[in-house]
Order: structure tokens, then sequence, then C-alpha cells
């Protein structure tokens, strides 16, 4: 009897410990797929963005734009660019390709961000417009700042 109780007493320690380090490494788990989720988002983001941005750019080069396309695709980049705006939080550098100095100077990359969003939110209004010039100005500013990211 003494037997089976010590064996029982043994087996609830064991599982208290197992509950105990489950509740302390679950988190950490899923905030780590948290990370690699946001960091394949932000990737993914950005090839959308370098894509679109030249097939925007290749028809706003043609006689005749397709309006409704690139206002279609400029909506896109926006929404790109708008998720980009909030991709970089404290904490989520580990296992990025990102440079040290999005981490180390964030003021100057939020604000590159926020110009970049600016320019698609302007190519977006200028589709709209039919504004050839306009949109390719929103473009130029857009694709300045990625540029500028990565000198």
């Amino acid at each position: 009897m003494q037997l089976e109780a010590r064996q029982t007493f043994i087996r609830e320690k064991v599982m208290k410990k197992l509950i105990i380090s489950l509740c302390v490494l679950f988190p950490n788990i899923a905030f780590s797929q948290a990370s690699v989720d946001l960091i394949n988002a932000r990737q993914q983001a950005f090839v959308h963005i370098e894509n679109q941005s030249e097939q925007v750019e290749d028809m706003l080069d043609e006689d005749a734009p397709n309006w409704n396309e690139i206002e279609l695709i400029s909506h896109e980049l926006s929404k790109h660019s708008q998720l980009l705006t909030t991709a970089f939080p404290e904490g989520s550098q580990d296992g990025s390709k990102a440079k040290e100095a999005v981490w180390n100077k964030p003021e100057k990359f939020n604000q590159l961000m926020q110009e970049m969003d600016s320019g698609f939110v302007q190519l977006y209004q200028a589709s709209q417009q039919q504004d050839k010039a306009l949109a390719e100005a929103g473009l130029e500013q857009a694709q300045d700042t990625c540029n500028a990211c990565h000198r």
C-alpha cells in the first residue's frame, strides 16, 4: 500500500512539474511561431511591393495606361505598405534578415516606412483621378524610400 501511495505521489509530482514546464514554455513557443509568421508576412509584403511597383511602372510607361488595373494594384500596394508600418515591433528581429539599422534606428526606419506608404496612397489617389504625373510622383516617392533603406 505504501509503495502504491509513493508511486502515486511521485506521478503527481512529475505531472505537476510537466504542467508547470509546459505553462512556462508554451508562451515562448507561441511567441517564437508568431515571430516567424510576422517575418514571413513582412518578406511577402516586400516581395509583392517590389513586383507590383515594377508592374505599375511599366503600365504608366504606356501611352494609354489601364487605369482600372493600376487602381487595383496601387490599392494592393497601399495595403502592403500599411501592413509594413506596423510589422517591425521590438523583439521581432530574431531570425529576421532586416538590417541592424531597422532595430538600432527605428525612428528613421519608421519615417521611411511612412514616406513609402504616403507615396503608395498618392499613387492610389492618382489612379482614381487618372492623373499620370501624380501617379508617377507617388510611385517615385515610394520607390525612393525603398532605395533609401537599401543603401
